[in-house]
């Protein structure tokens, strides 16, 4: 997803672990510490319980067909684990560092992952002596690295990574799509609802606004349908339905919900009499954050700690 360190990892390289050892100051070992101390070491495999008696035949050979399958996986396993163990070795004794790190680096492949690497660096060059120039350094290529690539972090304390406001969102977004991805029909609605926003674009008007809002609207009253305990349609019947913190959020969404079915042109013709005003940009992109922040209140399987952690 746009916004997130995983997205431009690969970039990482050259744009901070490179350029921090071609700091003056930088030690020889730089990347032989930065590996040993934020690259974990490879765990050594469980081996598979002892088979019981009857798993052996007269001879005293192995013959069960689950426990030969666990111990001969166990023995993959293992040989995987020396594998990694050696080259880590290795590397940790300087041979061909460089390219161990950057292959370490490239097999990180969560969100969390990432941002816990970048952390444990910074405290890996407490270890140094120019410990106190090598932190400033990297921290500034750190967030050099962030504002280049319009990344949802903001850099505080030493080197820890917080998502901004707007991360959140996204991230909320992307989340939403990833547990609707079995559901064709809100999938549909979400590309409608992503297509009108991307047409405002090409021309703000209060009838592009009006579309934009409706097809949110749609995305909303269907991801409420999919809650578990709700059978109602409509959004202002869904908030008597939903697990609201305190009264006055559920009031907010029926207004909201009043809103739409009451402003003429947006989800009804209803009557003119009723608009106080056209539709602005400010109303549009006040309006449609009040529906996002509503969004996880009606996707339950909405994982809400990725949305602040991944």
């Amino acid at each position: 997803m746009r916004g997130q360190l995983l997205h431009v990892w690969s970039e990482s390289w050259t744009e901070i672990w490179v350029k921090l050892q071609r700091s003056s100051f930088a030690p020889g070992d730089l990347h032989i510490e930065l590996y040993r101390q934020i690259i974990p070491a490879p765990i050594s495999p469980t081996p598979p319980p002892i088979p019981p008696a009857d798993a052996f035949n007269e001879a005293g050979e192995l013959i069960d067909l689950a426990a030969l399958e666990a111990r001969d996986e166990f023995e993959r396993e293992r040989k995987k684990f020396d594998e990694l163990r050696q080259a880590r070795e290795n590397a940790i004794s300087g041979q061909d560092i460089r390219e161990h790190f950057k292959d370490a680096l490239a097999k990180i492949s969560t969100e969390t992952e990432a941002v816990k690497c970048v952390e444990r660096a910074y405290e890996a060059l407490g270890t140094f002596d120019e410990d106190e120039k090598l932190r400033a350094r990297y921290r500034e290529l750190v967030e050099e690295f962030l504002d280049r690539y319009n990344l949802r972090y903001e850099v505080r304390g030493g080197c820890s990574l917080h998502p901004t406001v707007p991360g959140l969102f996204a991230t909320m977004l992307s989340e939403v799509r990833r547990v609707s991805s079995g559901d064709d029909h809100i999938m549909e609605l979400m590309a409608e609802f992503e297509d009108a926003f991307a047409d405002l674009k090409i021309d703000r008007t209060a009838t592009r606004f009006k579309t934009c809002l409706q097809k949110q609207y749609n995305l909303l009253e269907a991801l409420g349908a999919a809650c578990p305990g709700v059978d109602s349609d409509t959004l202002g019947a869904m908030c008597d339905q939903i697990d609201w913190p305190h009264l006055t959020i559920k009031e907010v969404g029926k207004k909201l919900y009043g809103f739409g079915s009451n402003y003429p042109g947006l989800r009804h013709g209803g009557k003119r009499k009723s608009q106080l005003r056209a539709l602005t940009m400010r109303d549009f992109v006040s309006i449609s954050l009040m529906l996002a922040a509503f969004t996880p209140y009606v996707s339950s399987e909405l994982e809400i700690d990725r949305c602040y952690t991944s």
